[in-house]
Formats: C-alpha cells, structure tokens, sequence
C-alpha cells in the first residue's frame, strides 16, 4: 500500500497493518516521510483496549458470571426475587450459595447468601411436585453452571429451550430464562470487554409470550370469598380483596405502607416497575382499606412473599379453583369495568400502566363476550331460522348410491318418492300389469337381488341387467 492523500486534509496518510490485525495510520507533511515510515515496519503500536473482566470467557464458570450479574443488574430489577431464583439454579451447579433479596426498612436492597431453612410442610408437596415434573430441566441447569462461559454453545441452549418445553413449562417462562442468559452474554461483550466472544444464544428464536386472561364467574368469585374468609390470617382476606378490586400485583401490596395511602383522595402510591404510580381507589378499596386490621409498623400487609403463595395454595383449593393463580386476581377488575363501558385511559390508570396498549386487550370484546351479542342479536331478528338439516344416524338406514337412480327415482318429490318405493314392493305381475316392467325382466333381477344382497341388508336393493337373448 502506498502513501494516499484525503480530501479536505493536508499532507499524506501512511497505513500499516499491525502483528494483531488492527491498523496504525499517520500523516506526514510530504510523500517521502510517509513512505519512509511506512519501509520501516510498526513504528508506532496503537493503544490496547482494557482487559476483559474476570478473566474473559475461558476464565470464570456460568454460574460465577451469574454471580456478578445478579450484583450488578439483577439488584436493581422490579422482578429481582423471580430471577434470582432462575440464577440459583445455576450457582448450584458452580457450587456456590444461593443468593436471596434482603430490603431493609429504609427500602435499601441487598444481596445475601440465602441460609438453609426448613420447608414447611404444608409446602413440601408442592416443591416434591415441581422438582419431579421439571427434574431434566434443573439438572441440565446445573451442569450448564458448572461449565466455562468459553464451552457454552448454541448446541447448549437449544437443548435447554427443549427440555424446558418438553417439561411442560410455559413459553413465557422459557422466553424468561433464554432472555436472561441471553441479556448476560450481551452485556459480557459489550461492557466487560469480551472482544471475539460470540453470544450462544443469539439465533434462539422464541415465541411471543401468550397473555393469560382468565374469567371469574359469580359462582366461582363468590367461593373464593368464602374460602378466604376461612384463612385464619386477619390479613389474608383484605390483600385477595384488594387484588381483585384494586388491580395491585403482589409484590406491591406486600411493599405498600399506610403513608402512601390516602383515603380521602382516594389514591395509593405504590412501587412497581421500576417507578412510583399513583393508583386510584374505588369505594371498595377505600372501605376495605378502612377495615383492614393495623399492626405496630406503617407496612399495611407485613407478610413475606412466601406466606401468601402459602396461604393461596389452600384457598384455591377450597374454593375449587386448583388452577387460578393469584396474579390472576388482578385482571378481574379491568375485565369488569370493560364489559361496563370504561375508557382505555380509565383502565390504564388503574392498571398503573403508561400506555394504553394493554388497557385495549381488556376493552376487546372476548369470546364470551362475543357469544352474549350473538344470541342478543339472534334473539332481537325478526326473521325465522332456517330449518336445521337432519340430524345424522350413523345406525340407520343406508341407500346404495346407484339405487335411486336404477329405480328413477331421481329428482322426485318425498311424496312421489314415497309412492315409487310402495310400487317397487308390489307383486312383480302387479307391476308388469301396469305396464312398468315385464315380468321376465323383474323375476331375473329379484334373482339377481336375491343373489347378491348380504345377510342382513334388507334396505339396500341391488339391480343387475339380464343378459341379451340372441336373436
């Protein structure tokens, strides 16, 4: 390559490609000192990038990546808990301790290494039920955690996306777990300097997550009131009746305190996402909040996370209702104003939501919904339904298919039909009499019939032509 001029700049640029592939370049005021530069090899080695942390991919385990991750995004997650749980599957296979969220009572958040606990009884059949279902899953975790970030390979993940799948696992909670790890390698590359590392999980393709929208009848909510009224925790009844009227995640009601409540403006200001939202309060949620039992601590409901997954598992299974998840409670109320006429903006609000793209989900008219306005419509027509065809009998009788036309039958009506089957059921003499058939003819194809017919088809008439007589 020779000295080159660019332009708009003065002088002569002089590039040279280095041993470790990048390129040097610098300007001279002549041709000949550009030249001369470049004759004398790599004068000059250009700045090196910083090292990558931790030692780069070859260096440090999955699970120990996690580890830093969790410190340094995780933390300061709105779903912190829900996915240090996904990342302590991991530290389990790298042999490190499981990491827990501890907030303190200024609302500070720290990590800390989760200590062993014993597991209550009333929730042992439900762990020994998850871990059996989605055993593959959690051992292929383990072993992933246990490799070197370098020895993760598509391969990998794509194995993991299938057990996951195969366990039965939803596709939100697959989506979840390939994000994370996804977003992990991404950020390895892009902010701890791992130069040349290929992400693994970049040509995953998942699916959209489904929405889950769930419908109460009256029968059902009216269960679900009686058996919650019989939990013995005084708190238990007014969080699920704040779930449902107030449209609050768990997470928030558990963080709420009784000075961000004010009843007279009948608003809560509540921590969710990421941000502070003002939620407004309907009059059922305002006296519910009034007759909610207050303990010595501003914290309106001091119960862990685990406590009300608990107490949950033993109302919906006394109210019948195995499969209705808590989060579920709070569609119930925008679902309820929707079908009332309430405005996207109305539901977003309470929904604490900053767009109006999710309240809109609630506002489309559902599949009963949709039912309902169809026989409302069907009902208010003026014209008659049309007759309904037959109902099928696969036992009755059956026609052969060249019958009606052997018999010219075809295109009568059911009246003529009716006749022409009493007339083919008359003595053959009758009928040749009648100038229909001769009676030769008949006699040889009732033999024919006779001959042919199966045992037990006394409906099915076979008609066979007798052969030409020679001349």
């Amino acid at each position: 390559m020779k000295p080159f001029q660019i332009k708009g700049r003065k002088g002569w640029h002089a590039e040279v490609r280095l041993a470790n592939g990048r390129k040097a370049r610098r300007s001279f005021p002549t041709e000949e000192a550009a030249s001369a530069w470049m004759a004398a090899g790599t004068p000059v080695t250009p700045k090196e990038g910083p090292a990558p942390q931790f030692g780069g991919p070859s260096n440090i385990r999955l699970g120990s990546l996690l580890w830093e991750y969790a410190s340094r995004y995780t933390l300061a997650k709105g779903g912190c808990a829900a996915e240090l749980t996904r990342i302590n599957h991991y530290l389990k296979g790298a042999k490190l301790p499981p990491l827990a969220l501890h907030v303190d009572e200024l609302g500070r958040r720290t990590l800390l290494t989760k200590p062993a606990t014993t597991v209550p009884e009333g929730w042992k059949a439900y762990l020994a039920r998850r871990q059996t279902r989605s055993a593959r899953t959690f051992a292929l975790m383990h072993r992933l955690g246990a490799k070197l970030c370098s020895e993760v390979t598509s391969g990998d993940i794509d194995t993991l996306h299938a057990t996951m799948l195969a366990d039965g696992l939803s596709p939100s909670s697959v989506q979840k777990e390939i994000a994370l790890l996804k977003h992990l390698f991404n950020v390895a590359i892009k902010r701890w300097n791992w130069k040349g590392f290929e992400n693994p999980c970049l040509d995953i393709k998942l699916g959209g997550s489904v929405k889950r929208f769930v419908t109460v009848s009256e029968e059902q909510m009216q269960a679900l009131l009686r058996a919650t009224a019989q939990c013995d925790n005084p708190l238990v009844w007014p969080l699920v009746e704040l779930a449902i009227s107030s449209a609050m995640r768990k997470g928030s009601l558990l963080a709420l305190t009784w000075s961000n409540i004010d009843l007279e403006g009948r608003k809560a200001r509540i921590w969710g996402k990421g941000r502070w939202v003002d939620v407004p309060l309907s009059q059922r949620s305002v006296e519910v909040f009034r007759r909610c039992p207050r303990v010595d601590t501003n914290v309106v409901f001091p119960m862990s996370s685990n406590a009300v997954d608990m107490a949950w598992e033993g109302i919906r299974e006394r109210a019948g209702q195995p499969t209705l998840q808590f989060r579920d409670l709070r569609h119930i109320a925008p679902t309820m104003y929707s079908r009332k006429g309430a405005t996207a903006t109305t539901i977003m609000r309470l929904l604490g939501h900053t767009s109006t793209r999710m309240a809109q989900f609630y506002i489309d008219m559902n599949e009963t919904d949709v039912v309902s306005e169809m026989d409302r419509l069907d009902a208010a027509s003026s014209q008659s339904a049309p007759a309904l065809p037959p109902v099928y009998d696969p036992q009755g009788p059956k026609k052969h298919p060249r019958a009606r036309k052997a018999s010219g039958a075809k295109g009568l009506t059911a009246q003529e039909a009716s006749e022409h089957a009493s007339v083919a059921q008359a003595d053959p003499v009758e009928r040749a009499q009648q100038g229909r058939v001769e009676p030769g003819r008949e006699a040889a194809s009732a033999a024919c019939s006779e001959a042919q017919a199966p045992e037990g088809a006394s409906n099915v008439v076979y008609l066979r032509r007798p052969a030409q007589r020679a001349a």
